[in-house]
């Protein structure tokens, strides 16, 4: 690649860990090609926004954050400004008129060419870079971790097969296709060499894995072979007062609940090392609503699976997320969400306001919801949700969990216990704990709130 005095690339992610993942590869390859990264965009002379275009809010988010980005460049020394990722594949051209200031927009297949697409935006050409085939990283691609040196992200697919009538990922990622087990084997093995404690699995459908290549049982195949090479691998060093250690962490996130077999339940709860964690997204309960997001199940078939889950793992971690304010939502049909939730007892939830994308069957659907009544209902489950949460926590009051330290601080650590995915999830508190952040640590839980726990280190 021709050299310009242009030398150092910033980049900003946006959304889920997903993308953050997309984020790492960029960065990997841009540094790779010999650019200079930096994590001050003001210092940059190349800035990338990976953008998120799932729902609404999401989208302001973006358009926010490249106008600061225009902004930046206007009066600073960015020399170039690239939107990448669901946004520009989901716009297009459309983006370039939005924001003036971009130079290029590169979708999601169109990750491998970024070094070579940056060299022609420096050279005065606007690219547009959003009709490549999809594009998946595997164990080989250059890759720039973001996340702190004790935790991972590892996408085992991308991707989605689902119809969904709310949702535009299939036609910002393409279709499903799931890495090969191989692949994310050496990965894994990788990352535990290199020292990281907290493995997490993801792509739009984790338990989707190996469908796509005919494969029966394919997510409960690859967790057998992990759990093998997670075992295999060093237990995470000691720190100060040298903290109990425990192998890494495997913990297993975006399972669709119809795919939740026995078989995959069964692995789970005979391993050692995969977190006895389910982050199932139920969306709704009411049969009608389901119907009408073409998503399978009832409220009752739900609790069943949740019933599966508990006798297998009584003391499972479980987060879903709900979607209140879809089409056809009656009253009726909100209450037996709320009901539903009120029985599953899910130690976490997570409530998204419907939100109506141009472009999806369900944009079209008649009896759309008013605001202010969405308003309503997502907080009147937020508020059930949070009661049932902090009696959830309540029962570990007194008992023994082993957590993994996240931050230090002077009196106390900052921790997340097998209940708790990065980012998402709530904290544990921990009074007079010495540990180092990326180590695991005995303690005692001594309070509890809807969110986090609070403890002692364990004698």
């Amino acid at each position: 690649m021709k050299r310009t005095r242009a030398t150092r690339v910033g980049l900003v992610s946006l959304g889920c860990p997903k993308n953050l993942v997309d984020s790492e590869v960029m960065l990997g390859l841009l540094a790779e090609a010999g650019w200079q990264i930096t994590d001050r965009p003001e210092l940059a002379d190349v800035i990338i926004v990976n953008t998120c275009d799932f729902i609404g809010p999401a989208a302001e988010e973006s358009r926010q954050t490249l106008a600061e980005m225009a902004r930046m460049k206007r009066r600073g020394r960015c020399q170039v400004l690239i939107a990448a990722g669901c946004m520009p594949q989901r716009r297009g051209e459309a983006l370039l008129a939005e924001f003036p200031e971009i130079d290029a927009i590169v979708g999601v297949g169109d990750f491998p060419r970024l070094p070579a697409l940056i060299g022609a935006a420096l050279a005065g050409e606007r690219v547009v870079a959003v009709e490549s085939p999809p594009f998946l990283y595997d164990d080989r691609t250059p890759r720039l971790r973001a996340t702190p040196p004790w935790s991972a992200y590892v996408k085992i697919a991308d991707g989605c097969a689902h119809p969904c009538t709310f949702c535009v990922i299939p036609r910002l990622r393409g279709p499903y296709r799931s890495r090969e087990a191989d692949s994310i084997s050496r990965e894994v093995g990788e990352l535990v060499v290199q020292g990281v404690a907290e493995i997490n699995l993801i792509a739009q459908d984790t338990t989707g894995y190996g469908l796509d290549r005919g494969e029966r049982g394919g997510l409960a195949s690859l967790l057998r072979t992990l759990d093998v090479e997670v075992g295999a691998g060093r237990s995470h060093a000691g720190g100060e007062n040298t903290p109990r250690t425990t192998p890494p962490w495997i913990r297993l996130l975006y399972c669709y609940p119809q795919r939740v077999t026995n078989e995959l339940l069964d692995v789970i709860a005979g391993s050692a090392h995969i977190c006895h964690y389910l982050d199932v997204p139920f969306q709704h309960a009411d049969p009608e609503v389901l119907r009408r997001m073409r998503r399978a199940g009832s409220g009752e078939r739900h609790l069943q699976l949740i019933e599966r889950i508990r006798r297998r793992m009584p003391e499972a971690a479980l987060r879903t997320s709900m979607i209140v304010g879809f089409p056809g939502e009656t009253e009726e049909a909100f209450s037996r969400l709320a009901d539903f939730l009120t029985a599953a007892r899910f130690d976490r939830a997570g409530v998204f306001r419907y939100s109506r994308e141009e472009g999806t069957p369900a944009a079209d659907l008649p009896g759309q919801v008013p605001p202010e009544e969405i308003e309503a209902r997502y907080h009147h489950l937020m508020r059930l949700q949070q009661r049932i949460s902090a009696e959830g926590n309540a029962r570990w009051v007194g008992r023994e969990l082993e957590v993994l330290v996240v931050e230090r601080q002077p009196d106390r650590v900052i921790a997340r216990s097998f209940r708790d995915a990065p980012e998402v999830d709530g904290l544990v508190h921990v009074s007079g704990g010495r540990a180092a952040p990326g180590d695991f640590l005995r303690v005692r839980i001594t309070a509890a709130g809807p969110y986090d726990l609070v403890a002692t280190p364990a004698s």
